[in-house]
């Protein structure tokens, strides 16, 4: 790099190389009023709607995470933060990575109201409403696991709205990277006293993605304390993660054992008739009356994740006010389609599984075998990340094409490769050859 792009703004560059890598007919509807300010170990991308601000985070959120992290610097990692303008604060907090008692940092959606129950989420729900209504006594600790976007931070920011209106003071509501980079910065700056004070002296603590402790010595040393304090104090503990607790690998057996004193749920893909009634809900809050076979034929494309459903609604949305189109079955196919990739119908599994094969050293066997070394685990689980990114292959399909898996595996897998993706850039590397060779195809 050039001594005068070393000394470019890291704002600057973050934009360069943002543009770069956006798809050139969606930079100009969907980032060019988006604000990017950068402060100490945070980007805040601030969108000018809810509508584009869901679009960027649907569509662009591994590449913002995976473009932050060219610019970590002393061990912390850089995050990104979203927020829509007009919930935008007056001026940038003094460290943004403490926003965890502030209630205006708080998605406002995200509320037992706006939260659709079925089959899947029935018991995560009535749990989380009863930690709400008696924090402390009912469930306690509460641990909600399931993979991406099925609903787990829905219901942990609802617990926390309700929690502020019922008055319980000093809620902290944080992820588990927040928390994190908060400690390593409290290290740096020998200011561990203050960082106690503010998470042992919680009034209820709620953390989301746990699963982030993981291979974090120190940081687990110093959230077994925090834990116990509050513990002891009864106040409230709900957590978050992408897997129960005895299969956070890298987490110690007693953060294990104080994670499972209280009640463990988890939350399941919604069933079909749960997809319907998400997709009809996100289109009657945004003023759509959208047809019953377009909403039928979107919760069957759409299956395993919550936030794809709202991220079709607003597609659909967008296609209806700005691009002027009926909403019939084929318009709405066509942007699903543009949502979830175009090369579905082009690439199948046998395609990626030689492909990963080639780029791992592994062999087919081997993949399909029952075979739990690391050297073979990590390409069966690319297999089925990219598998579920880039075919038509439903969560059962992908599993028994690599040795008989049930749903739930493939479902970790993919969430182990989206959380191992922007922390590791070798393995960045070979996902990016192989879908490059992938669009050749």
């Amino acid at each position: 790099m050039s001594s005068s792009a070393t000394e470019e703004p890291v704002r600057s560059r973050f934009l360069t190389m943002l543009k770069d890598r956006v798809e050139e007919d969606h930079w100009d509807p969907w980032f060019v009023d988006v604000q990017i300010f950068e402060e100490a170990d945070v980007f805040l991308v601030q969108s000018p709607s809810t509508l584009h601000s869901t679009f960027i985070q649907q569509r662009y959120k591994g590449l913002l995470a995976e473009l932050a992290a060219h610019f970590d610097r002393d061990g912390a990692t850089r995050k990104v933060v979203y927020c829509i303008a007009e919930q935008q604060l007056k001026t940038m907090p003094d460290k943004v990575s403490n926003h965890t008692s502030n209630p205006r940092l708080l998605n406002q959606n995200l509320t037992f109201d706006g939260f659709v129950t079925g089959p899947s989420n029935q018991l995560a729900h009535a749990a989380a409403m009863a930690v709400a209504e008696n924090p402390g006594s009912s469930y306690n600790p509460f641990f909600l696991h399931g993979s991406v976007g099925l609903g787990k931070t829905h219901l942990l920011q609802a617990v926390a709205h309700r929690m502020r209106e019922r008055g319980i003071e000093n809620v902290v509501t944080i992820s588990c990277a927040s928390f994190t980079n908060d400690f390593i910065s409290a290290l740096s700056s020998r200011k561990i006293d203050e960082f106690r004070k503010r998470y042992r002296e919680a009034g209820a603590l709620l953390i989301d993605d746990i699963q982030f402790l993981c291979d974090k010595e120190r940081t687990q040393e110093e959230f077994f304390h925090t834990f116990n304090e509050i513990y002891n104090q009864e106040q409230q503990i709900f957590l978050t993660s992408d897997a129960p607790p005895s299969e956070i690998e890298g987490l110690s057996e007693r953060l294990v054992s104080r994670f499972r004193l209280g009640l463990v749920v988890q939350m399941s893909p919604p069933d079909l008739e749960t997809r319907m009634a998400i997709l009809q809900q996100k289109a009657t809050a945004r003023g759509l009356d959208l047809p019953f076979d377009v909403i039928e034929m979107t919760a069957h494309q759409i299956r395993d994740n919550i936030r794809e459903l709202e991220g079709a609604v607003l597609r659909i949305e967008s296609m209806i006010r700005h691009e002027g189109k009926d909403p019939n079955t084929a318009n709405a196919a066509i942007v699903l389609t543009e949502l979830r990739g175009d090369h579905s119908t082009r690439i199948d599994l046998r395609r990626i599984e030689e492909l990963v094969c080639e780029e791992f050293a592994v062999t087919p066997g081997e993949l399909h075998s029952p075979k739990r070394t690391r050297s073979i685990v990590l390409p069966r689980q690319v297999c089925m990340y990219l598998g579920r990114r880039h075919t038509d292959c439903s969560l059962g399909e992908i599993g028994q094409y690599f040795g008989g898996r049930d749903h739930s595996t493939v479902l970790h897998s993919i969430e182990k490769i989206r959380n191992l993706f922007p922390m590791d850039a070798g393995l960045r590397r070979s996902i990016e050859q192989i879908k490059e060779k992938l669009r050749l195809a």
